[in-house]
């Protein structure tokens, strides 16, 4: 058929293609809006999908980091802690050592004017307690930090001669001598000092000198050699160089009667007291108790008859200046009773000014007092009677 030949042009047929070809038109345009349509939300699923990823990743990163880093951390902590250096000091220890007495093991000894008599020496009893050796400690503790850390501070509790001359067979019997023992006390109160204190041990010194002439057989107090071995063992705590008596000139007081001779009934052994002159030079100005001064060239007194041979006796305060060739320059006062005299002396090897000051009858502040003089070094010796005697311990506690 010609193509332009309209007379047999099938116009329904026509028609019914052009619908459908319409409809077929309409039908792709669907399809492809249906087709970018799921597309579009594929890629938004897959988009989300992906950001979900991304964020639970980074979260499980972080958090795995945050652990990590804590335990860095607390791994850095724990090795600080254990390089680090303690900040308190460490517990000091006491170790006292008995004393091997010369005993024969039978002769007895009796309770003689509240003393206890053995081998015609006399013995002084000890009553102290845990309670009296924690007060000592006290004083000291306030004594150290009162003076601060600029000054050193030492404290010597000195034994008497029933710890170091009458054996335990006649300690705490039926008929024996009702005594406590001193190292106990004694450490009990060194145990309660506190960091700022030097404690002294003198009893391990005594000790091992027991069967010497330590102690005097008719007094309360230690001999000059006695006192001597304490004074080595200061030096010592301290890295001093210690004084050899074989470089002094040893004189001697025959005849002493201390003062338990008019204490006990029975016979006393008389005492000879020791004394050694120094190689060197030494000033001794000495304020006696109506305030009065005296200036000697010497720690002893040539002329006294007894134990008042130490630094011319009880005095408020002396001050002894040094040439011994190891004097050090620095300053040291020493607060004692009666014990210290003996134990004086010796310091000025050491020290080029040494402050003798007697607690009973010195009034003043020792802090200011060394502040003034510029004292760095300050002893306590005292003892054990004296130590666990509330009067004694009030006059310490004035000066503080």
């Amino acid at each position: 058929m010609d193509k332009y030949d309209l007379d047999n042009f099938d116009y329904d047929r026509y028609k019914q293609r052009a619908v459908q070809s319409n409809r077929n038109r309409k039908n792709r345009k669907t399809y492809r809006k249906r087709t970018r349509n799921r597309i579009i939300i594929v890629s938004v699923f897959i988009l989300l999908v992906i950001l979900v990823v991304v964020l639970i990743t980074s979260c499980t990163n972080m958090l795995c980091g945050s652990k990590d880093d804590k335990a860095k951390e607390a791994a850095a902590m724990q090795t600080a802690t254990e390089t680090q250096v303690p900040t308190t000091e460490p517990a000091r220890e006491f170790t006292f050592n008995k004393p091997a007495i010369k005993d024969d093991g039978k002769s007895t000894g009796m309770n003689d004017g509240g003393l206890y008599v053995w081998n015609k020496q006399a013995f002084e009893l000890f009553f102290g307690t845990d309670v009296m050796a924690q007060r000592y400690a006290e004083l000291m503790n306030k004594a150290a930090d009162g003076l601060g850390t600029s000054v050193k501070t030492y404290s010597l509790v000195a034994p008497n001669h029933t710890e170091f001359g009458l054996p335990d067979r006649l300690k705490n019997t039926d008929d024996g001598a009702n005594t406590q023992p001193q190292d106990e006390y004694v450490k009990a109160a060194y145990d309660a000092m506190n960091k700022n204190v030097i404690p002294v041990n003198a009893y391990n010194k005594l000790s091992e000198h027991c069967n010497d002439y330590v102690y005097f057989a008719s007094d309360h107090h230690w001999t000059g050699l006695g006192a001597y071995y304490a004074y080595t063992a200061f030096a010592e705590e301290a890295k001093l160089p210690v004084l050899n008596l074989s470089s002094c000139t040893e004189t001697k007081i025959e005849g002493f009667n201390g003062t338990f001779s008019g204490m006990a009934s029975t016979e006393l052994n008389k005492d000879t007291v020791s004394y050694w002159k120094l190689p060197y030079e030494v000033k001794n100005t000495i304020t006696n108790s109506n305030g009065e001064e005296l200036e000697v060239d010497s720690p002893y007194y040539d002329g006294a008859d007894g134990y008042g041979v130490f630094i011319y006796g009880d005095n408020p305060i002396e001050v002894l200046k040094s040439s011994s060739p190891s004097a050090n320059g620095e300053k040291v006062a020493i607060i004692h009773e009666s014990y210290g005299n003996a134990f004086v002396p010796y310091l000025t090897y050491n020290f080029s000014e040494v402050y003798s000051i007697d607690f009973r009858s010195w009034s003043g502040s020792l802090k200011t007092f060394c502040q003034q003089k510029g004292i760095t070094n300050v002893i306590f010796l005292n003892g054990v009677m004296s130590s666990a005697t509330q009067v004694q311990l009030d006059s310490i506690e004035s000066i503080l």
